[in-house]
């Protein structure tokens, strides 16, 4: 039996989405969940190109086509289930969850039966698709406005990795679809480039998902009801103002790279949401802004005094309570103009 370049592409595509998807269901991470809605995504694409290279292979049983679009309508709910897991901490699969499987389940039941509704209702997968792909981009955009409101350090929260995973899962539909109502677009002779995308996005979601840290826990839902708070408060607090800035000060607090806002709220013994709304209405800034500022203040400090002549700028970033180089240097640049290098050699005081 010979293969052309279209039936070798999909057989590669479903092979190794096979082989991730065993690859996760038997992970032990901490986040356990996410595995398994990750490897449930890539097992529907893996039968879906099995069933699709049957079909262009002109072989299996007979209705094997009412099943093309069936798989389509598992996609949207299982990558948005996915987000979810991802941004939130303490999430789980309740019951209602399941109600996002009906539309699929009906598909398939009824290709079962032997009366498939692709030709009549399978465009419709298309919207169900861009719905959870808009939703779980709103929902990736609000948890990237909580972590700044609540967390110290956004490189062992960061999920940007996901937002680059959802447009090539965008980008791959949107080309489906032209596909599907006109022609396919081909890299090279037998390759479309709908073939491709999914080698990027099955490849992509696999090495990102797996190699996630098990130090990312995500937000929680306290998280997310402080952020709701922020809007509706105005009031002066200007001693409790002082409190906070002589607390950052003296006690450093910011020196743990893991400070969250509940946290320091607990060590100055106010409510969460008072502290988060004195940060942003008094002191014009968001959680993570405000901590960094004096990390950044006693790094300048330290690069222009330091201890000993042998002390590192490594040594001074993780004082001060950075864990990411390039984080460190990035920002340090963006606020000084200088890299932390320039900065020492230059000798020059900056002042927050």
């Amino acid at each position: 039996m010979v293969f052309n370049v279209d039936q070798l592409s999909l057989l590669f595509i479903a092979f190794q989405s096979l082989m991730f998807s065993i690859i996760l269901f038997s992970s032990h991470k901490s986040k356990r969940l996410s595995s398994i809605l990750l490897a449930s995504f890539l097992l529907v694409l893996s039968f879906q190109m099995t069933v699709l290279l049957m079909h262009r292979m002109g072989f299996g049983f007979e209705g094997l086509q009412s099943f093309l679009c069936v798989f389509g309508f598992f996609y949207g709910p299982l990558l948005y289930a996915y987000t979810q897991s991802l941004i939130f901490k303490d999430f789980i699969l309740r019951p209602k969850a399941f109600l996002h499987l009906v539309p699929g389940g009906i598909m398939l039941f009824s290709a079962l039966a032997g009366f498939g509704l692709c030709g009549k209702v399978g465009s419709l997968m298309y919207i169900g698709l861009a719905f959870y792909t808009v939703v779980a981009v709103k929902s990736i955009a609000r948890y990237r406005r909580i972590v700044k409101q609540t967390q110290s350090l956004v490189s062992r929260i960061n999920l940007s990795w996901l937002q680059w995973i959802l447009v090539v899962f965008t980008l791959t539909f949107l080309i489906d679809i032209y596909q599907h109502f006109y022609s396919a677009i081909e890299i090279i002779k037998g390759l479309s480039l709908v073939n491709l995308c999914l080698l990027v996005l099955i490849n992509g979601m696999f090495f990102r998902g797996i190699q996630q840290p098990i130090i990312f826990q995500g937000i929680s839902k306290q998280d997310e009801m402080i952020i709701e708070s922020d809007e509706s408060s105005g009031e002066d607090n200007e001693k409790e103002v002082e409190i906070i800035k002589s607390y950052m000060e003296k006690a450093r607090p910011f020196q743990n790279s893991g400070l969250t806002l509940r946290d320091l709220a607990q060590q100055l013994r106010i409510p969460p949401k008072q502290l988060s709304q004195i940060i942003n209405k008094q002191l014009d800034q968001n959680f993570i802004d405000f901590v960094n500022s004096y990390r950044l203040g006693m790094a300048k400090e330290r690069l222009l005094k330091p201890r000993d002549d042998k002390e590192t700028i490594l040594e001074v970033m993780y004082e001060v309570g950075f864990n990411s180089k390039s984080s460190f240097n990035t920002l340090f640049k963006a606020k000084t103009g200088k890299t932390p290098t320039e900065f020492k050699k230059s000798g020059t005081k900056f002042y927050l």
